[in-house]
């Protein structure tokens, strides 16, 4: 195992997480002939077979998922090296992953970032607009701007405003369809919501509402259209004030108080010193912390 690299080891993860060689190439960025053919080589470098090739896909024998929890531990031992040593630098320039929600990307960071770009011309931004958390383990970003606190210890978190929700409609669905007065009325009204992503139905549950996706008239995981649909009289949207605000949209009064929706900024403990982590840190605290008071 003299030839034996780590690059393997990283190809096998991909293939045993993904079970396709296709899906792993892709996230790998390599294509599926080369990953193939490396594939091939770990194997008769080690003289076993890692995957049992089928029509379905490829699992993992007997061997390979002994190897596998070693190789784990292996990768976050690597990744932790990589945080660890990038977390000491104290260059101003190169490139920095911001990771935030479709809502904070299109509705708060135009706002500011110009000015972050003026101020640190040095620096380029890349901006991963996502739903879901990024792992900050695996440095998917080097900052995120959260809706949720996170509960992983070795994160560095920061509130930053808490924002009020309520339930709109555009005054021309109002005049068509009425106004609902209370919870049971409004359940019957068009609603507007999420078809994967579970956040409404999570929040309806803690408001003691029997509420599920299916039972929205129109579903999409893209908060812009749930707005443009309402402003357009399609229906009822739970979203933000400041956002409906923007589209005229007015507030319906169904007699519960909803829970503001708190706002975090986070980056990996391992990397709180990097100089341009802590720049994008302190400037997004500066320009964003307290931001709807």
């Amino acid at each position: 195992m003299n030839n034996f690299n780590w690059q393997w080891w990283q190809y096998f993860l991909a293939i045993a997480d993904q079970g396709s060689l296709s899906k792993a190439a892709s996230i790998l960025g390599v294509s599926q002939p080369t990953l193939s053919r490396q594939l091939l080589a770990m194997e008769n470098q080690l003289s076993q077979t890692l995957f049992d090739r089928s029509t379905q896909g490829l699992e993992l024998t007997t061997f390979g998922q002994g190897l596998l929890e070693e190789c784990r531990l292996m990768q976050e031992s690597a990744l932790r090296l990589q945080r660890l040593a990038d977390g000491q630098s104290q260059i101003l320039s190169g490139r920095i992953r911001l990771s935030a929600n479709e809502m904070i990307a299109l509705y708060y960071l135009p706002n500011i970032l110009p000015d972050f770009q003026d101020r640190y011309p040095q620096l380029k931004v890349e901006i991963e607009v996502n739903n879901k958390a990024s792992n900050l383990d695996k440095r998917d970003a080097d900052v995120a701007i959260r809706m949720f606190k996170p509960v992983q210890l070795d994160l560095i978190v920061k509130h930053l405003f808490d924002l009020p929700l309520n339930f709109y409609a555009s005054q021309d669905y109002i005049e068509k369809h009425g106004c609902p007065q209370n919870s049971n009325e409004f359940l019957q009204h068009r609603l507007l919501g999420y078809d994967r992503d579970t956040q409404f139905e999570e929040g309806a549950r803690r408001l003691g509402w029997n509420l599920k996706n299916e039972s929205f008239m129109f579903r999409c995981d893209f908060m812009p259209l749930h707005l443009e649909l309402a402003k357009q009289g399609g229906g009822i949207v739970g979203t933000h004030k400041s956002l409906c605000d923007r589209y005229g949209l007015v507030p319906i009064d169904v007699g519960i108080e909803i829970p503001p929706l708190p706002v975090f900024l986070v980056c990996h403990r391992d990397v709180q010193h990097n100089k341009r982590i802590r720049v994008m840190m302190d400037f997004l605290i500066e320009r964003l912390e307290g931001a709807l008071d």
